[in-house]
């Protein structure tokens, strides 16, 4: 039995909405498009709890282990005026998810 893949949240008014032209992790300068911290490739969505601002030299950290999920949730959860935690839940509930 195969189950279905979730339809992932596409939004590029998000996308928009979430750019900023400075780094959220280190206050740099960014002109990069924002970053999702739940991989669209693993069914991270284009919503604000899952897009952070990162400036290319803190995006490519990222990618080389350097900058952790939980700190990039922690920077979303401030600015969404939420918990960590329940950054967390929201983006695996968009990813299709039964948390």
């Amino acid at each position: 039995m195969q189950l279905a893949k979730h339809k992932r949240i596409r939004d590029r008014k998000a996308i928009q909405a979430a750019r900023k032209n400075y780094c959220e992790y280190c206050g740099a300068y960014a002109d990069i498009e924002p970053h999702h911290v739940f991989t669209v490739g693993a069914g991270g969505g284009d919503v604000s709890y899952n897009l952070v601002q990162l400036c290319t030299r803190c995006h490519i950290g990222v990618h080389a282990g350097k900058i952790e999920r939980e700190e990039l949730l922690a920077i979303i959860a401030k600015r969404e005026g939420m918990t960590e935690e329940e950054t967390y839940r929201m983006n695996r509930r968009a990813m299709g998810y039964n948390v």
